[in-house]
């Protein structure tokens, strides 16, 4: 993916106020994880003389000097999350080469947190620009959860035809097809039940 690619959501717990209730849902942190570019990664695998690197939870990534980028957070198929302290970001496999301490990318920690900061403010001018009363709201799976009725500066509150639900700005994330949430209408109804029924 290019610079200021779109972020990777990553999951994290909030609360939705429904009525005078409470209830947990979860929601992309937009800032969490971004796709970089890694310049020279393709000519620096290339050219490693060393065996393929070991990419495993905690280990620490260097730079080209010899210099910390951060430690990896998580491997998933292709995917490397690399905490830098500041920020965290996705790596292809391919982005890294077996170097004398560890780990390496050809990219700095310095250029890896102004790539995720740049990204990140991007992201979150989308989202100011989408978030606007009467846009459609859509679920994890596609479908329309409801309507935008009210925004204020820290919730949205968005139409349901079993009444209005309010959720944090956090909650809501932009995609193809425009606003979405982490949940399906029925999960948000789901967990809205036991939190209406209790005392």
């Amino acid at each position: 993916m290019s610079e200021g690619a779109c972020p990777e959501p990553r999951f994290r717990e909030l609360f939705v106020q429904n009525g005078s209730f409470e209830v947990k849902v979860f929601h992309f942190v937009i800032a969490a994880a971004v796709a970089l570019s890694v310049p020279g990664a393709a000519s620096a695998q290339a050219s490693a003389t060393s065996a393929a690197p070991v990419l495993t939870v905690g280990a620490t990534i260097y730079d080209p000097q010899g210099g910390e980028v951060g430690k990896i957070d998580s491997v998933t198929n292709d995917a490397v999350v690399v905490d830098t302290g500041n920020y965290k970001a996705t790596l292809p496999q391919s982005a890294f080469a077996a170097g004398a301490k560890g780990p390496t990318v050809t990219i700095t920690r310095a250029q890896i947190d102004e790539q995720v900061a740049a990204a990140t403010q991007k992201a979150t001018a989308a989202l100011d620009a989408a978030l606007v009363a009467g846009a459609e709201v859509k679920g994890k799976a596609g479908a329309t959860i409801g309507a935008i009725k009210e925004v204020t500066a820290e919730y949205v509150v968005i139409d349901r035809a079993a009444g209005p639900v309010s959720l944090s700005r956090k909650a809501f994330g932009v995609g193809t097809q425009g606003l979405f949430i982490s949940m399906t209408a029925a999960e948000l109804d789901a967990a809205a039940k036991p939190a209406s029924s209790t005392p």
